[in-house]
């Protein structure tokens, strides 16, 4: 059977509530004991002084018959001076008797016993009978010498009646003492095991209420906690903390569980806020990749318009030819410069089709930039997972600390309040050690996970890196581009000065120059489109360059918060 953290504390306050009273109880027994020794020593003390009376009543009762063998019996001498001896002997041992009983009524404090009239004390009677005794004993010891003791009989048979009377009523005294001492102690000890009970009835609810309160007051807190913890367990931050704070280690340990999930809560947030970021920034990536492709698929259309241009240049430059075959030295010098212009028309093809392969190569460059991009985009989501399950040991970890805590502090109540009974601490402890090696397990997780992030987010950089190399090369890819469309403009011009000089000279000739001129007017109008074109090609390549700088603006913005995530991972400590 497993016992819970309320009933362990119960166990804490009931073990010395159950000392308690079992020592209770065992003060009881003990004192009905001694009630019980305190009624035999009384008893032990009249029944030695009561002992000592009747013994000089016995011997006072001896001394009488003596009394009467000397006054009224036929005696020899040999028999008197026995009975004298008698008489004299028993005299002395009762007043010896009674002289040890008054001594022990001095030791007991006695002597101020009074009656139940109280009309004598016990002093007063010893006094009465020492002096009747006295009296009878000389007035007896007078009369046998005289030898008149047998005339006054009766006197002294008087006088004797009342010392033993004195001997009675001290021991009729004594008898009422001893009862009354006993019923007094048997009323002592009813009214002490009462108020016993009593204060023990009282002081077991003065301890089940404070047993009761302390461990209300240490679930509510150990509750808040639960609750606290399950909470970020789900992934819920959105408790609130609390107003007012208990000034004792509980409501430290609230406290600390308070602030725990606001600094979660704020790393939390701050992760969000630059993951949100980063997303934007790889969308603006892809727009951006998408708009340079579109560019240099523009381009690549115009460079095709301008080799189809060529191609019609080509072709009405060899009709050109066909046509001045027919003429004379001047047609001569006329075919002659159109060559040159087919040659230079070539040129140009060839120049624009290595335009063209460049223009391909760009794309392909771009290809591989939305590759780079999209691998970007993984590891952000990878990032986005470790930061989530490092969120989770955090939690385990909390959930530790916080056992570990109440764990603790159970220590140290069971350590204060079990004193020999120690054994519960070692239990305690043994379970302290368990949540410190969960803990530490815990902690190599989390170091785990934060080396892999690191190792993700790394590696994020390098491909920030790579994607940089990319676009640098995208830019050299451009910028030869640009300078094949240069060499294909200066072609241009050069075959736009021949045509001009040939269509000079064609002025000059007769029927077959409208042939010509229609030629020549279809080839520069070929040529002022090309030209034309050619420009619009470069200013697609500044466009391209242009979104080229914005690429690797957004790719610096995204390094920055792969910093930025690195830096908040960072706050947990790990070695």
């Amino acid at each position: 059977m497993r016992f819970n953290l309320r009933w362990k504390m119960a166990l804490i306050g009931v073990l010395p509530l159950l000392f308690y009273v079992f020592s209770g109880i065992y003060s009881l027994t003990e004192l009905e004991k001694v009630n019980k020794t305190m009624a035999d020593e009384v008893y032990g003390v009249s029944a030695r002084s009561t002992s000592l009376i009747l013994n000089a009543d016995r011997d006072l009762y001896q001394a009488y018959s003596a009394y009467q063998y000397l006054a009224l019996g036929e005696l020899k001498e040999a028999d008197k001076k026995v009975w004298n001896d008698v008489f004299s002997q028993n005299l002395k041992e009762a007043d010896d008797r009674v002289n040890e009983a008054k001594a022990i009524f001095e030791a007991n404090k006695l002597l101020e016993l009074q009656s139940e009239d109280g009309s004598t004390t016990m002093g007063q009677l010893i006094q009465n009978f020492e002096a009747d005794f006295s009296a009878w004993a000389s007035f007896v010891s007078g009369e046998l010498q005289s030898g008149t003791a047998a005339a006054k009989d009766a006197e002294i048979h008087e006088q004797y009646e009342k010392a033993r009377t004195g001997l009675d009523e001290i021991f009729n005294l004594l008898d009422s003492y001893a009862k009354q001492q006993i019923t007094d102690s048997n009323q002592q000890l009813a009214s002490t095991k009462t108020g016993n009970y009593v204060g023990m009835a009282i002081a077991t609810l003065l301890l089940a209420a404070l047993i009761y309160f302390l461990i209300r007051s240490v679930m509510k807190t150990v509750s808040a906690v639960k609750t606290r913890t399950k909470l970020v367990a789900e992934g819920d931050l959105t408790s609130e903390r609390n107003v007012k704070y208990s000034k004792d280690e509980l409501g430290d340990s609230l406290r600390s569980v308070d602030e725990m999930i606001g600094v979660l809560k704020r790393l939390l947030s701050s992760i969000s806020t630059n993951a949100k970021h980063v997303a934007a920034s790889t969308n603006q990536l892809n727009i951006v990749s998408q708009e340079s492709s579109t560019a240099s698929q523009h381009v690549a259309a115009n460079i095709q318009e301008v080799t189809s241009g060529t191609e019609v240049q080509a072709r009405s430059a060899e009709e050109t030819a066909k046509a001045i075959d027919e003429m004379a030295v001047g047609i001569q010098r006329l075919a002659e410069n159109t060559s040159a212009s087919a040659e230079q028309s070539a040129a140009t093809a060839v120049e624009a089709g290595q335009g063209q392969e460049a223009l391909g190569r760009l794309v392909v460059q771009m290809g591989q930039i939305k590759e780079v991009i999209g691998q970007l985009a993984g590891m952000i989501e990878t990032l986005e997972q470790r930061s989530q399950q490092i969120g989770s040991i955090a939690e385990n970890i909390t959930a530790f600390a916080n056992q570990t805590n109440i764990l603790s502090l159970n220590a140290s109540i069971e350590a204060a309040r079990a004193g020999e009974q120690g054994r519960g601490f070692a239990v305690v402890a043994g379970e302290i050690r368990k949540l410190a090696a969960s803990s530490l397990e815990s902690a190599d997780s989390i170091h785990q996970l934060v080396a892999e992030t690191r190792g993700e987010i790394a590696g994020a950089s390098g491909y920030m890196a790579r994607t940089l190399e990319e676009v640098q090369r995208g830019n050299n890819l451009v910028e030869e581009l640009r300078n094949s469309l240069t060499v294909i403009v200066a072609a241009i011009d050069t075959m736009t000065g021949q045509l001009q000089e040939n269509s000079a000279i064609t002025e000059q000739m007769s029927a077959s120059s409208e042939e010509v001129n229609a030629s020549m007017d279809q080839a520069a109008s070929s040529a002022a489109a090309n030209l034309e074109r050619t420009e619009s090609v470069a200013a697609a390549t500044e466009e391209q360059l242009a979104l080229m700088e914005s690429i690797a603006s957004a790719a610096s913005q995204l390094d920055g918060v792969a910093r930025e995530l690195n830096r908040e991972v960072n706050y947990f400590k790990v070695n």
